[in-house]
């Protein structure tokens, strides 16, 4: 899996998928489900996605620390629409 410089990518909410789909990793405790614009579905790890996506506020893209990404995917399940982009 690549994530494309710019895109939206919708943050699903928490998983329990043990596989990061961005590097490989396994036997991951704290990971989060991810839709791209075009349908894909991912699962990545929060490390992974702190790493290589960013969050919006007010016009601006800014990092994302992994409590955040936790946090973003735990409201996610509770119905919230949270989006990320990729840098």
């Amino acid at each position: 899996m690549e994530f494309i410089k710019g895109a939206r990518y919708k943050v699903i909410g928490t998983s329990d998928y043990p596989v990061c789909d961005c590097c490989g990793k396994t036997n991951l405790t704290r990971a989060i489900r991810l839709a791209s614009d075009h349908g894909d579905d991912f699962n990545v790890g929060v490390i992974c996605a702190s790493k290589l996506l960013r969050q919006n506020y007010m016009g601006k893209t800014y990092p994302a620390s992994s409590a955040a990404i936790i946090s973003m995917g735990k409201h996610a399940k509770q119905g919230e629409t949270i989006y990320l982009t990729a840098k």
